[in-house]
C-alpha cells in the first residue's frame, strides 16, 4: 500500500490513503489515457525506459503496471515488441467518480472555465508548498519532453505527469484529483493538436515559464502562467473542432 502525504495550512500531515499498489496506479494512468482517447487502438507505447523516465517510478514498476492492463486484455505485451494497445474498454479502471466514466461528454467551453477556475486556485497553493525535490522532477520533466517533439503520445504521458506533479504539490488531495480530473477531458483532440507543427516546442515554452514562477515561488505569476497556458489549449483545441466541422 502507498499513500501520498500532504501538509495543511497548519502544518499538520493531511494524508490521502491509496488503496493500490505503485503498479495499480500507474496502470490507472494509462487506462485514464485510454479512456480520454489520448492513446488510442493500435498505439504502441514508448519503451519500458522512456515511461519509466516520464512516470518518475521504475522499470519493473512499469513492467508490473502493463502486465495488469495486458491481463485485462487492454493492452498486448509481447516480449522483444513493443506493447500496443488493443483495447479502449478500459471499464472503472482509474477513472474519476466525478467523470463517471464519461471522460468526452463535456463541452470546451465548461472544461475551459473549469480548468481556469481550478489552476487559478490551485497556484497560491502549489506557490507556498512546493519542494526543492518536486522543482527538480519538473525540470526532468520538461527535459524529457524536449525528447519527445514529433511523437503526440510519447509527449502527452509526459505532459499529464507534469502537470498532475504540479498539482499533487498544492497539498490539498480533493484539488488535486479534481484538477487532474479535469485535465483528462478532450485529450483526444488535444492529442491532434499536438500533432501539428511547433506545437509541442510551444507547450514545452509554455512549461518553462510555469517552471520558472515555481521556481520564484510566485502564486501570482504561476496563476498568470497557468492561465495563459490553458488559454492555448482552448484556442488550439476550438481552432481544431472548428476546421473538423
Amino acid at each position: 500500500m502507498t499513500a501520498d502525504v500532504f501538509l495543511s495550512d497548519d502544518g499538520t500531515s493531511l494524508e490521502k490513503v491509496a488503496h493500490h499498489s505503485v503498479k495499480n496506479t500507474v496502470a490507472e494512468r494509462f487506462a485514464t489515457l485510454i479512456a480520454s482517447g489520448a492513446l488510442s487502438v493500435g498505439d504502441t507505447l514508448p519503451s519500458e525506459r522512456e515511461l519509466a523516465s516520464a512516470m518518475g517510478v521504475s522499470r519493473e514498476t512499469i513492467r508490473g503496471a502493463l502486465l495488469i492492463l495486458s491481463t485485462q486484455g487492454i493492452v498486448s505485451v509481447v516480449q522483444g515488441a513493443r506493447t500496443r494497445v488493443i483495447s479502449a474498454d478500459v471499464g472503472a479502471l482509474g477513472l474519476s467518480a466525478l467523470s463517471g466514466g464519461r471522460v468526452t461528454d463535456y463541452t470546451l467551453d465548461d472544461v475551459h472555465e473549469a480548468r481556469l477556475t481550478i489552476e487559478a486556485r490551485l497556484a497560491p497553493l502549489v506557490a507556498d508548498r512546493i519542494d526543492d525535490d518536486t522543482i527538480g522532477r519538473l525540470t526532468e520533466l520538461i527535459e524529457t519532453q524536449e525528447k519527445t517533439v514529433g511523437d503526440p503520445v510519447r509527449y502527452l504521458i509526459a505532459d499529464r505527469e507534469f502537470h498532475t506533479v504540479i498539482y499533487r504539490a498544492c497539498g490539498n488531495a480533493v484539488f488535486s484529483d479534481l484538477a487532474a480530473t479535469l485535465y483528462s477531458y478532450l485529450l483526444d483532440h488535444r492529442r491532434r493538436v499536438v500533432a501539428q507543427p511547433g506545437a509541442i516546442e510551444r507547450s514545452i515554452g509554455d512549461h518553462r515559464d510555469i517552471l520558472a514562477a515555481l521556481k520564484a515561488r510566485d502564486g501570482d505569476a504561476l496563476a498568470q502562467a497557468f492561465g495563459v497556458h490553458e488559454r492555448r489549449i482552448y484556442d488550439t483545441t476550438r481552432a481544431l473542432l472548428a476546421a473538423s466541422k
